[in-house]
């Protein structure tokens, strides 16, 4: 299962950031829409909030981040804000090199700490 299918319809922690929430285009199976152009604010503001985008899927076609595949999960609470900076920063990039026009759409598949916590509770629970 990806990390995406983790998130449901309810309000996710990307929500509570007012300019993310604003710069929405819509919802789409219970994740936010981003233009491309606009994707880049979006992480820096997630970033700011602590909130680590885990992976990017741009409505192109098959375009998807992998870079998550290659940043190890932290142990622990006090490693969060280096995960949530190293992944970011990794966002930022494949968004800024990203060949989709700016115009493309885009879902950032983000987790807080809480959101997090919750995704590896519920991955360990149903590999028992």
């Amino acid at each position: 299962m990806s990390k995406s299918q983790h998130q449901g319809s309810a309000m996710g922690d990307l929500e509570m950031i007012p300019s993310a929430a604003s710069a929405a285009l819509r919802r789409d199976s219970g994740e936010l829409v981003f233009m491309l152009g606009r994707a880049v604010e979006v992480v820096q503001a997630c970033t700011a909030s602590g909130i680590a985008v885990l992976g990017i899927e741009v409505f192109s076609g098959l375009n998807v981040s992998t870079y998550d595949l290659h940043v190890k999960d932290p142990a622990n609470e006090k490693d969060w804000p280096d995960y949530v900076r190293t992944n970011n920063a990794l966002a930022e990039d494949f968004l800024r090199k990203n060949p989709a026009p700016s115009s493309s759409e885009c879902i950032l598949t983000t987790a807080s700490w809480r959101e997090f916590g919750d995704i590896r509770r519920q991955a360990k629970y149903q590999s028992e």
